[in-house]
């Protein structure tokens, strides 16, 4: 049987620790909310005998810890991306800027668009082995992919105020032909 959780009496008290540790209004709603739909997901695994604050206030420091390891490690693929890209060819001063561009309009998109353009589009993988290595249907990844070719071109289009010389985005084993 599952457990029915009544969430609503501590809300306050677990937004109020969410802002304690993202020391930020709207981080702590985002992050109070996705603490509780874990909590809601995992109400079979509660012990009713406990009483259900700290166990809230656990799952709560549990998802701020995930979502504060992602975003180093998104910093971190992003950075070594950056520093691959200039170690890989010292460009002249136009590329030098357009590459800029680039790094600048790829930290922009979202982590899934980032990485599924790194992966088919640096790295060379084909849809399929994208998807195996993601975990997901093919369809998902040539959706992302083309969301995230549109993405980086509109960043760099804002980024350049339009003025960046056209170009495609290709790569993997699948468009031999673009």
């Amino acid at each position: 049987m599952k457990a029915k959780l009544d969430v609503i009496p501590h809300i306050e008290d677990l937004w109020r620790y969410g802002r304690v540790l993202t020391g930020n209004d709207a981080e702590a709603d985002d992050l109070v909310q996705d603490a509780l739909v874990r909590a809601l997901s995992m109400a079979a695994s509660y012990d009713n005998s406990r009483p259900l604050l700290p166990w809230l206030i656990k799952i709560v420091r549990n998802t701020f810890l995930t979502h504060a390891s992602r975003a180093i490690a998104n910093r971190q693929r992003m950075a070594s991306f950056a520093d691959l890209a200039e170690s890989a060819s010292p460009p002249a001063q136009e590329h030098s800027a357009e590459l800029f561009n680039v790094r600048n309009a790829l930290a922009r998109m979202p982590a899934d668009q980032a990485e599924i353009l790194h992966l088919v589009g640096v790295l060379g993988f084909t849809y399929a082995e994208a998807a195996e290595l993601l975990g997901v249907p093919l369809g998902t990844v040539m959706s992302r992919l083309s969301r995230a070719r549109a993405a980086l071109k509109h960043n760099l289009e804002h980024l350049d105020g339009g003025a960046t010389r056209p170009f495609k985005i290709v790569g993997g084993r699948d468009v031999a032909d673009r």
